[in-house]
C-alpha cells in the first residue's frame, strides 16, 4: 500500500509578516486550542518520555475536539494486523502518511476519535487530572500493540495551551496548501502542509518523485517570499520541549 505524503515547510522568525505575504490569510480561520500529553515530571521518570518514545499524544478543542495518539516515526513492520492499513469506525479514524520536512522522510500512523466540543479543553485544564484517562479503548490497543516496550503512557500531564490557527486551500506559487499558526508564549511558528495523493496504479517511485518536486518548489517559493525556513526538529517537538521547559520540575 502506497500513502499519501505529507510536504512540510515549517517558517519561524517574524510570523506575522511571513503571513502578509501569504494571500487568503485575511480570509476565514478556523482556531483551536491544543495540549500535548507527556509523562509527569521528575522522580526517576525519563524527561518527555513519550516524546523519546516517537509517541504524540494531542487533544485540540474548539468547534469539535479531537484525541490523537501518533507514533512518528515508525516501520511498516511495527504496524500489525488492524494497524496495517487506513480505516474509518464511527468517530474513530486511522491514518497512515509520510511525513517530509527539510531531510526527514519518515512514515506517521495516527489514530484520531472526534469528541464533544469542549470536552477535551475540560480534560486538559482539570487540575490533577491522568490525561491518559481520556484515551479510548482503541487508542490504547494501538499503543500498546504498536509502540515500543516500556513506553510511559500512564499518569500524563497536559502540556499547553497552544493557540492554532489554521487556513485551508491556500496557495504558494503553484502548491496548494494548509497553512497552520501555533503560538505559545514566546513560541510562535508558522507550518506549510501541501499533500501528495497516490493515482490509481501509480507506483511508489512517482509518488515520490512528484513529492519530492513539489517540496523542492515549495521550499523555493517560500524562500523568494523572504520567508525564514526552519529545518530542525518537527513543529511539534519544538513546542513540546518549549512548553515542558516551564514545568516546575518535582
Amino acid at each position: 500500500m502506497i500513502t499519501p505524503i505529507e510536504i512540510k515547510v515549517n517558517v519561524g522568525g517574524d510570523v506575522t509578516a511571513a503571513l502578509t505575504r501569504l494571500r487568503g490569510t485575511d480570509g476565514p480561520a478556523t482556531s483551536r486550542r491544543i495540549w500535548f500529553a507527556e509523562a509527569r515530571f521528575g522522580g526517576t521518570g525519563r524527561p518527555l518520555a513519550l516524546l523519546s518514545s516517537h509517541i504524540i499524544i494531542r487533544l485540540r478543542s474548539g468547534d469539535h475536539d479531537d484525541l490523537t495518539v501518533k507514533l512518528r516515526p515508525c516501520q511498516r513492520s511495527q504496524l500489525a494486523g488492524l494497524w496495517a492499513a487506513p480505516f474509518t469506525e464511527g468517530a474513530l479514524a486511522y491514518r497512515l502518511v509520510g511525513d517530509w520536512s527539510g531531510r526527514r522522510r519518515m512514515l506517521s500512523a495516527a489514530v484520531v476519535s472526534s469528541r464533544a466540543a469542549g470536552s477535551l479543553r475540560e480534560v486538559a485544564t482539570t487540575p490533577g487530572a491522568d490525561i491518559a484517562g481520556a484515551l479510548d479503548s482503541a487508542q490504547r490497543r494501538f499503543l500498546v500493540s504498536c509502540t515500543p516496550p516500556g513506553a510511559a503512557v500512564d499518569h500524563l500531564v497536559a502540556l499547553g495551551p497552544i493557540e492554532s490557527t489554521r487556513w485551508s486551500r491556500l496557495r504558494l506559487g503553484d502548491v496548494q496548501l494548509e497553512v497552520e499558526r501555533w503560538c505559545a508564549d514566546s513560541f510562535d511558528m508558522l507550518e506549510l502542509t501541501a499533500r501528495i495523493e497516490p493515482r490509481e496504479g501509480e507506483s511508489l517511485a512517482s509518488v515520490e518523485t512528484r513529492a519530492a518536486a513539489m517540496h523542492s518548489r515549495l521550499e523555493s517559493a517560500v524562500r523568494r517570499q523572504g520567508m525564514q525556513i526552519e529545518n530542525g526538529f518537527t513543529k511539534t517537538h519544538q513546542v513540546i520541549t518549549a512548553l515542558a521547559a516551564r514545568v516546575p520540575q518535582s
